[in-house]
Parts: C-alpha cells; structure tokens; sequence
C-alpha cells in the first residue's frame, strides 16, 4: 500500500506556503515619524520620539531592530487565526524580543504588538478583508492611541502602495470607503508578575493549603494507621499519599478480569498526543517554517505525526470498550443492578452519571483553576490573546465545567474539547447498553444505523464547506478551504461526527463481556484457530496502516474527490475496528507479545495518570518554546522530539500533583458518603462490594477514568476496588489494613491459646 502511494508522489504536484507581508525598516521609520504627535497621549507622542533612537542605538541588538521592523505585516484576514496564525504569532514574538525583556529584568522600552482587521463592509466592494499587525511602545496600548496607531498604519499602506495588492488583494481603501475593527494586543512584559497579583497568589495558597493537608493526613496514617471509625479521621486520610500512591502501582489481583493492554495503549496514545501538538506548536518559534512544513507534509512516513489526530479516537475506544464491559459484566450477576435496570430506573442512572461527574470534575476544575488564574501568568509576557487561558477562561470556564464547550467556540482550554464530547457520548450510552443487553441484533442494528448515519453527515458536510478528510495543521492544499480552524470547529470536535469510534468501542466491550468465547471461532482445545487469527492480524493490520497512512494523497493535494471523501466519512471508524481486534486479541490470549508489551507493570502508573496529564500537557508543549533562543531554526526533528520528551516529564509532573490533590481524595470522599452497603449472599456469606474501573472493567473516559463495576462476589475479604483514574485501581485501604490487624489479633489470640494448652500438659 505504501508502495503504490510512493509512486505517485512524482506525478502531482506539491502545496504552496502562504506568508504575511512584511515591510522594509525605511518604512516602518517612516510610519513612526508619520504619526501626528498632537493625536496620541503625551507619553505615547514621547515614547514614538525614543524608539527609533533606542532601536538604531549601538547598545541595541542588530536582532532587535530586525525584529521590531518584521513585526510589522499585513495578511488575508479570513486566515488570521487559522492557515497564517502560527506566522501572525511570530510576528507577535518578534516584537517581544525587539523590547530586550529578561525574565528578571523589565526593558526600559516595552512593546505591545496589535492587530486589526478592516470591517466586513469592505467585501460588498469586492475587496478581500485585510488583517495588520504592528509594534508599538506599551505608553500607546491606551484604547484611542492603538486605535488611531492602526487607523494610521493602514493609512500610510494604503497611500503609499499607491493601489497595488497587498497579499494579492486591492489595497487601496480609503477612509471614508471603509473602517477598522481593532483585534487586540498581546504585551512584551505583564504591568505585574504573578507574585504581585492576588488571583494568582490565592491559588498558590490554596495549592500549599492542599498539600499541608496531604502532607498531614500522610504523617498520620503512617504513625497511626489507615484503620479508624471516626468520619472526621476518614476523611483525613483521603488525602493520605501512602493510600494514594499504592493505588497508582498496585497491580490487579484477577488480570483475566482486566483488559490489561489498556495500560499501555493509553500511554502510548497519550504521548502520540503530545507529540503531535508540539509538533503544531512549534511552528510559531521557527524562523524557516517553510522548509520545516516541507519536510513534514512531503514525506510518507511523516504521516504518524501529521495524521496524529487519530489518537483521539485511540481514547474515544478505550473509552467505549471500558464502559460497555464493565456494565455488561454487572449484568451477568443475577443479583446484580444491571441485570434488571430499565429505561425508567432513574435512581440508578443517576448514580451512573453521578460517578462520572465526580470522576473528572475535581481535576478538570483543579487544572482549569490552576491554569487561569496562575500557570498562565507564570512566564514575565503573556501568551497570544485568542488562545490565552488567562484571557479566554474567564470567560468561557462555564462551557468547560458543564461539558459543553464541544459544542460552542471551544474558547477555553481548547484541547480539552474531547472531554465534552466524550461526556455526551456517555450521557448517550445506555441507549446502546440497554438495546445490546435486549438483543444482539437489535444493538448492533442501532449501533450500525447511527455509524452509517454519522459517516454519512461527515461526508455532507465536507461536501458543502469543501473541507480535506481532516484537518490539515501544517499546509493546506489549494483544492481545499485552508481554514482548518473552520474545520474544527464545525466538524472535527462535534460528537455527531465523532461518534463512530464509540460505538465501535461499545460494541467491543459488549464481545469481550458476552461472547469472549465464542465456540464458532475456537478448535476443540479452546485455542483460537489459526485461519480466524491470521485473517484478523491481516485484516486489522491493513485497515489500521491504511488508516495512518492515507491521508498522503489529501496532504499532497491530490485531485482525487471521492477519494478524500470515503477517507475523511469513514477512516476514523476504520481505525477504530482494527484497535478494536488489537484489543480483542490481547485480551482473548493471542495477542502474543504486543499483549505482553502493553500490559507491562511500569505502564500502570503511566496510565492511570493519563488523564491528568492530558489536561494539562499544552502547557508545556508552549512553555518549553516559549523559554528557547528565539527564534528557533528547524534542522531536524530529533530536536522537536528531545523538546517532546521534556514536556512529557513536566506534563507527568504535573499529573502527578493533580491525581494526589484532587482527583483520588475525591473518589476516596465519595466512596465514604456515596458507596453501596454491602448485600447479603443468598447462599451464605456476604457479598463485598467490587468496583473494577477502567482497564479492570469500567470506564468514565479513554484515559481511565472508569465508572464503577460493582460486581457482588461471596467472599468474606477485605474490599478490592480497582479504580480507573487513568487506568489505575484502588483500594479500600483503611478497610484492607483493619481486616490485615483482625486477622493479626485472631492470629496472636490462637497462638496464646495454644501455648496455654502446652503449659497445662507439661
């Protein structure tokens, strides 16, 4: 396949890079020396004076002074946040740097770089609306002086381009043809740092206060124990980091019960993740992007990155698989929920939703917060506007607490779209659980109508934006419409055309929980046969490489329409069926040693943090850049992947923090008001409440977080309950360490007993 995708390379022809426009200094110079004096503040009119004689001193950087003139461009404004932001950002960064910020010194003359746009009133007379940037002293960041800076940028470009294009366009308006709608403006230094700011103060209290706590509640369990009955003791030991850090290592008991190659494919999805974004990101920083989106869209195998968005479905798999096999495990106790629930069995799906919700608010909201109002505001220049979480969340942080931002602008902590999507699908799922618990046919009839009828919206809606099968993040072909932001927003984060991949996933969970056995498929020895392994390892192997690796002939803007349309309306889908058998071999036994790589102990931490650390990686994938010699020159690619492997350490750093302040001190506090008393046995015993979550059977997302499979199983042991957060498990560890001290003191007091009676014969 690769082979015939290679020989077409040479016949079709390669996509063009688009630039903004940039200007020579002699103009810029004669922009600054333009501006009216009398029409700006008097600090700006004196700061307009000093920059030119601060910029053309011998004290200043040659660098300095090119990038002050090169901030100053103009471009298509329909792709300003989309195909030509990352070049909109560097010139925005250039103008940082031309102001000679340090982190622990502030330039005597920092800079602001501005944007605006002409108004929409401009295309009724057949021009195309043109977006400006410029870098001006932040004395005139005052809303009339930026504004009458720009009003005077577009003036003296429009003047003296003397009616040729700019960026291919008529440029010639004047001031009473049109107006200028101002964008915004990002700073080369915050008017404070955080250590001066309340906000940010307040969350870096209110960090050190949970750790206190944790640093508390760990002391004290090791010197008095995790056992007490007090509720006040209890929940002090939620926090405890000795319970806590066991439940990120403690392997399951019972790994015929676990979906155990979860553990490494979560991981690894995770990392595909982060090295796709950064590989976004850094474009931005770099000085020959060109060349660097040449090298990555023009090569084959490249495709593993520039088709990276396919580790979400990755997740949206997990996710399903976990959810539908946990339930349907339920169902097959006879005593169980599951096995009679119906659709008006509100109080029980309200616990359904109710542990999902605990399961990822607490570091949803922990990161959100910690984000906002401190991470962002770290660095001494803030981040662009338009994407900035201190400037975003504060307005959009709703969307994001109530799982909606999928379905709106997706403002704040925009890569955290997948969390709502994935949220409504799971508000979704008992539609499907409970038509597959009816009847196969009847569930996979229902799961195959919305399938087709999801595929089948992606391909009308391609049809009418003209969009590629995906987004393309790093050149756009001609024959598509290059607003990949359009794109995302329209069709890439909505669940109605995400939906395909769950499904799948649901359907797989359903297989392994029901008909892992399947008489059909299996020799008299209970081994699978050989043709039915083979033909599934070839078939799941070409649909999975296919999958990866077809995007070349839309990436190449080849002219091949119904091509890119079968691509984009069923490839996700596609790659979903073939990780599904992955998935199904290694838990079924002939998954070999790709069972026995991803099911390695190390990876079980790995994976339970996974959702934490997904919440937070963009982070650093932005801050490493960020804190590099600007700008940044590409030569290969080992050196983005060594920048990979650093974010990847800070994001589980971070990961780490989040699981032990918020995300399991919240599971332990709910399984302390909100777990089910433990039911007697009919046959004798009792039955132990038993939550396998996640890659040990239930699921609240991709990354682990599972909602709860109480299972009721005789036993008279302490409570097991395998947690999910990313992949994890938990014990119930006060009740662990009680049972281990009853079964202590029942050992000594048989031993006393025991000697008393050989004393009394001796």
């Amino acid at each position: 396949m690769a082979f015939i995708f290679l020989i077409f390379l040479a016949f079709f022809p390669r996509t063009l890079a688009t630039n903004l426009t940039h200007y020579p200094e002699s103009r810029v110079w004669s922009f600054i020396r333009s501006v009216p004096r009398q029409s700006v503040d008097k600090q700006c009119a004196k700061s307009l004076d000093r920059v030119e004689t601060y910029l053309q001193d011998q004290r200043t950087l040659e660098q300095q002074r090119q990038f002050f003139s090169e901030a100053f461009s103009t471009g298509d404004a329909s792709q300003f946040i989309s195909r030509d932001q990352d070049r909109w950002l560097y010139n925005a960064f250039m103008c940082i740097k031309a102001a000679g910020e340090q982190t622990y010194s502030a330039s005597e003359y920092p800079l602001h770089y501005c944007y605006g746009e002409t108004t929409e009133g401009n295309e009724s007379h057949g021009q195309q609306q043109i977006a400006y940037g410029m870098c001006i002293p932040s004395t005139c960041s005052g809303e009339a002086d930026k504004m009458e800076l720009l009003r005077k940028w577009w003036q003296n470009l429009e003047t003296q381009n003397n009616g040729q294009s700019i960026n291919g366009t008529n440029a010639l308006l004047r001031a009473d043809d049109g107006l200028l709608r101002f964008g915004d403006c990002t700073k080369s230094r915050h008017s404070h740092q955080w250590w001066e700011q309340p906000v940010p103060l307040l969350q870096f209290a209110f960090d050190m206060v949970l750790i206190g706590l944790i640093s508390m509640a760990t002391v004290f369990h090791w010197r008095r124990g995790g056992r007490s009955k007090s509720l006040r003791v209890q929940l002090l030991l939620c926090f405890s980091a000795a319970r806590n850090m066991k439940k990120l290592v403690q392997m399951p008991k019972d790994l015929q019960s676990t979906i155990t190659c979860m553990f490494g494919l979560r991981f690894l999805s995770m990392v595909w993740t982060l090295v796709g974004h950064s590989f976004i990101f850094i474009q931005a920083f770099l000085s020959n992007v060109d060349e660097f989106k040449d090298d990555l869209v023009d090569h084959f195998w490249n495709q593993w990155i520039t088709n990276f968005t396919l580790s979400v479905d990755v997740f949206l798999v997990l996710s399903g698989t976990l959810t539908a096999y946990s339930w349907f495990r339920r169902a097959q106790q006879s005593h169980s929920d599951e096995s009679r629930v119906g659709w008006a069995s509100w109080p029980y799906w309200l616990r359904f939703y109710r542990h999902r919700l605990v399961r990822l608010w607490p570091a949803y909201i922990y990161t959100l917060f910690a984000v906002t109002t401190r991470v962002s505001v770290t660095h001494y220049h803030p981040m662009w506007p338009p994407t900035d979480p201190a400037v975003q969340c504060p307005k959009h942080w709703l969307e994001n607490v109530l799982f909606i931002n999928s379905l709106t602008d997706n403002r704040c902590l925009p890569w955290t779209w997948y969390i709502g999507t994935e949220f409504i699908f799971y508000l979704l799922s008992p539609v499907f659980l409970l038509a597959l618990r009816h009847s196969a046919l009847y569930g996979l009839s229902l799961v195959g109508l919305v399938s087709a009828a999801s595929a089948l919206a992606n391909l009308v809606i391609m049809l009418q934006y003209n969009f590629p099968p995906t987004q393309m993040l790093w050149k756009q072909p001609s024959n598509f419409s290059p607003d990949f932001i359009k794109h995302h927003l329209v069709i890439y984060i909505k669940p109605w055309y995400r939906i395909g991949p769950y499904l799948v996933g649901l359907v797989l969970g359903y297989v392994l929980a029901v008909h892992s056995v399947s008489p059909q498929r299996k020799r008299s020895d209970g081994t699978h046969s050989a043709r039915f392994v083979w033909v599934g390892w070839a078939t799941a192997g070409c649909a999975g490489f296919w999958s990866v690796f077809g995007l070349y002939p839309a990436l190449q803007g080849w002219d091949w329409p119904l091509y890119h349309l079968f691509y984009g309306s069923c490839a996700r889908t596609i790659f979903a069926l073939a990780l599904g058998w992955l998935i199904y071999a290694c838990h079924t036994g002939i998954g070999g040693p790709i069972n026995w790589v991803l099911s390695l102990s190390p990876l079980l931490p790995l994976s339970v943090l996974s959702y934490s650390v997904y919440l937070f990686h963009m982070i650093p994938v932005v801050f490493t850049y960020m804190i590099s010699p600007f700008p940044i020159h590409y030569n290969s690619k080992l050196f983005i992947l060594a920048h990979c492997v650093v974010q990847l350490a800070i994001s589980y750093g971070f990961g780490m923090i989040c699981t032990l302040l918020a995300e399991l001190p919240a599971l332990n506090i709910e399984r302390i008001f909100l777990s089910h008393p433990k039911r007697k046995n009919p046959g004798g015993g009792n039955f132990v409440e038993k939550d396998e979550r996640n890659g040990y059977g239930g699921a609240i997302d991709g990354y682990g977080n599972g909602n709860a499979m109480r299972m009721a199983v005789p036993s008279i042991t302490v409570e097991k309950e395998m947690e999910g957060a990313d992949g994890g498990y938990s014990t119930s560890c006060a009740e662990e360490e009680e049972a281990t001290e009853k079964r202590k003191s029942e050992g000594s007091k048989q031993f006393e007993i025991e000697m008393e009676r050989k004393q009394g014969r001796e």
